[in-house]
């Protein structure tokens, strides 16, 4: 039976591996996730089935990507205005559990959150394929009502740069994301 729950302090070594194996990995990543658990306004969920994560969510307060991109972080920025912003950065199920609803069920989780904090605004940065497949594309739509969308191929081509490495395409990156912002 799949259990939902907050993740804690004893979870992270294991979001942490899961994150590398399937999203990215390098130290950037690894800093990334560390720093983002601790600061203030962290948020995350986990799917567990008989004490084994097989997935995950979490969020973060503000506008944050992969790696820095200045010049369509000022775009969201004045696009948001005054309006608060979380950015939901991690959603993954581990293969042998796809397609059971457990993604749907993680947003759920992070959306009620997010609701209960007032928050407005939530963008997702989600994982485009080199084949321009985007498999969570129907999970996060279930965050609200899309009010900002664009597709941007090779959006993680400078990934080596930051020594962050694509599980798919290794260092040189030609994977794309789709950048969304919700009302909630």
């Amino acid at each position: 039976m799949i259990r939902y729950s907050e993740i804690r302090q004893g979870d992270i070594r294991q979001v942490v591996r899961r994150y590398e194996q399937y999203l990215n990995s390098g130290e950037y990543i690894r800093n990334d996730i560390l720093e983002a658990f601790r600061a203030s306004g962290y948020v995350g969920y986990k799917a567990e089935d008989g004490g084994r994560i097989v997935g995950i969510v979490s969020g973060r307060r503000g506008i944050a990507f992969t790696y820095p991109h200045p010049e369509l972080g000022e775009e969201l920025s004045g696009y948001a205005g005054c309006r608060g912003v979380y950015t939901v950065d991690c959603l993954l199920v581990l293969p042998e559990y796809r397609h059971t609803g457990i993604a749907r069920n993680l947003i759920y989780c992070i959306r009620r959150w997010l609701k209960g904090i007032k928050t407005e605004l939530v963008l997702a940065e989600i994982w485009m394929y080199p084949d321009a497949s985007v498999p969570a594309a129907a999970a996060f739509a279930h965050l609200g009502r899309t009010v900002f969308h664009r597709a941007l191929p090779e959006f993680y081509k400078e990934n080596e740069t930051y020594g962050i490495e694509c599980p798919i395409c290794g260092k040189h990156c030609c994977c794309g994301a789709l950048i969304e912002m919700y009302l909630l």
